[in-house]
C-alpha cells in the first residue's frame, strides 16, 4: 500500500469500508511517515469529539475541517516555531506561512523540482541566508558542503538525507560548518521547509536545470 495521504481523513473519521479500514490501520502501524501525518490531522479533528448533542454537524462543518487540513491554514500551527526560527513576530510568521500557497512568491531553486521563497529575517538572524524551500516528491537537493551552519525546519512532507535518516514535519535538520550532505523529497505532499544558512554552501556536483 502507498502512503495514506488521500484517505487519511476518512481513516481517522472511520468512514472507510471495513476492509479498507483494516488495511489502512495495518499500514499505519508500520509507516512512520503516515503516523506523523495522522498525529497532525488528529489534532484538528479533536474538536469534533466535543460535540455532545446526538445530531449531525451543521452543513459544511466537516467540509471546512477537511479544507483546513489541506488548505492555506494548515501551516498556522507552526507560527511560534517559525517566529523564533526567523526572529520575526508571530504575526509576521503567520503572514509568511500564508504566503506559502501563493505560486508567484516562489523562485527557481538550484535544481529541477525545487523552488525557494526568500525571507527577510529579524535582527538576531541578520546576515544569514533565509528562505522557505519546496521540493516536489523525488526532487534531490544536490550534494553540498557547508561553510557555515545550516538549519532546516520541516513543515510538510518528508526528506531522506544522504545518510539515510528521514525528517518529518516539526523536526529540524541541523548541520555544522564543514559538513556535507544531499537530501531527497519523499513520496506524498511536496516537502516544504524553512531554511537558514550561516555563511554559504559550496555545491560538490554539477547542478542541473533550475527548479
Amino acid at each position: 500500500m502507498n502512503h495514506l495521504d488521500d484517505i487519511l481523513p476518512d481513516l481517522l473519521l472511520r468512514t472507510l469500508p471495513a476492509g479498507e479500514q483494516r488495511a489502512a490501520e495495518q499500514h499505519l502501524a508500520t509507516c512512520e511517515r503516515c503516523r506523523a501525518e495522522a498525529h497532525r490531522l488528529s489534532a484538528t479533528l479533536e474538536g469534533l469529539d466535543t460535540l455532545t448533542v446526538p445530531e449531525d454537524p451543521p452543513p459544511g462543518v466537516l467540509d471546512r475541517i477537511l479544507q483546513e487540513m489541506g488548505g492555506p491554514g494548515r501551516f498556522r500551527r507552526f507560527a511560534k516555531e517559525i517566529a523564533a526560527f526567523f526572529d520575526v513576530s508571530e504575526e509576521q510568521a503567520l503572514r509568511l506561512l500564508t504566503s506559502l500557497d501563493t505560486p508567484g512568491a516562489w523562485v527557481p531553486g538550484p535544481s529541477r523540482g525545487i523552488r525557494m521563497l526568500p525571507v527577510e529575517t529579524g535582527p538576531a538572524k541578520a546576515g544569514m541566508l533565509a528562505a522557505f524551500v519546496r521540493m516536489q516528491p523525488g526532487a534531490r537537493f544536490p550534494q553540498h558542503t557547508h561553510l557555515g551552519r545550516e538549519w532546516n525546519f520541516l513543515l510538510e512532507g518528508g526528506i531522506r538525507e544522504s545518510s539515510g535518516r528521514e525528517f518529518w514535519p516539526g523536526e529540524v535538520l541541523e548541520r555544522e560548518e564543514g559538513s556535507a550532505h544531499s537530501f531527497t523529497a519523499l513520496e506524498g505532499p511536496a516537502c516544504t521547509a524553512a531554511t537558514l544558512l550561516e555563511g554559504v554552501a559550496s555545491f560538490d556536483e554539477e547542478l542541473g536545470k533550475p527548479g
